[in-house]
């Protein structure tokens, strides 16, 4: 009976066991409130949404920290690690990575500094000479790459939502485009920023994993596509109060 109870055991833990641990790229250590780094830990909605879709799943994730969102997608590349979250679909990107289902929405948008003055559009603040902060490496749609390069020396790129916005609070930057969440949470931290509510959204789209081709394959994408399906519900709920 013993010997029988220990092989149920094994069993059931065999089940319960990830085939494949998966190594989760970032290189966010404060974008509040979706992911914060204490330590050697990640916690914020983000992390809690992973956990969500892929919790009784065949795969584990082990999180790796990197110095800026250009070193994860080389990292990507190269198959150091296997996949990244968050992430917008670009042809680019697609030549080296699997894109996942979309998993939730995003919406960016324009912030300043109050003594900044309110414009209607991204042509208009950068044809003044404004300075305007973003996440390095983000995709913000095909018009704002235009602008990037028709005013490279207006737009300041940042690895971390806690650097831009303390630009943005000390004036060292006019403008921030970023996440409407992140810059909800920034916003009741610094008093003098505020959204450029004349102007529209930067950009919204939804957002995916992004999968290293070199260490991840289509069959797995599938099954993540199954967890993210299955999981819907169970995610809208962690971002609803957002």
């Amino acid at each position: 009976m013993f010997l029988l109870a220990f092989i149920v055991l094994v069993v059931q833990f065999n089940a319960l066991a990830c085939t494949k641990t998966l190594k989760m790229g970032t290189n966010e250590t404060n974008w509040a409130p979706y992911l914060i780094k204490q330590g050697n830990t990640f916690v914020g909605i983000e992390v809690d949404a992973i956990n969500t879709i892929f919790k009784n799943s065949p795969f584990c994730i082990k999180w790796v920290y990197l110095p800026s969102l250009s070193r994860v997608q080389q990292e990507l590349k190269t198959g150091n690690i296997d996949i990244t979250f968050a992430a917008s679909y670009t042809k680019a990107r697609a030549e080296y990575s699997h894109f996942t289902d979309i998993y939730r929405d995003e919406i960016m948008l324009l912030y300043k500094h109050k003594s900044a003055k309110d414009v209607d559009n991204l042509t208009t603040l950068l044809e003044r000479g404004a300075m305007v902060g973003v996440n390095r490496g983000s995709f913000f749609g095909a018009e704002f790459e235009k602008l990037k390069k028709r005013y490279p020396n207006q737009i300041v790129l940042t690895s971390e939502a806690n650097t831009r916005f303390g630009m943005l609070n000390k004036k060292r930057v006019d403008y921030v485009i970023d996440d409407s969440v992140v810059a909800h949470y920034f916003a009741k931290r610094y008093s003098p920023i505020l959204q450029v509510k004349t102007a529209p959204a930067v950009n919204v789209n939804g957002v995916h994993f992004m999968m290293s081709k070199r260490s991840t394959t289509l069959d797995q994408v599938a099954v993540i596509n199954r967890l993210i399906k299955n999981n819907k519900a169970a995610i809208e709920r962690i971002y609803k109060p957002y």
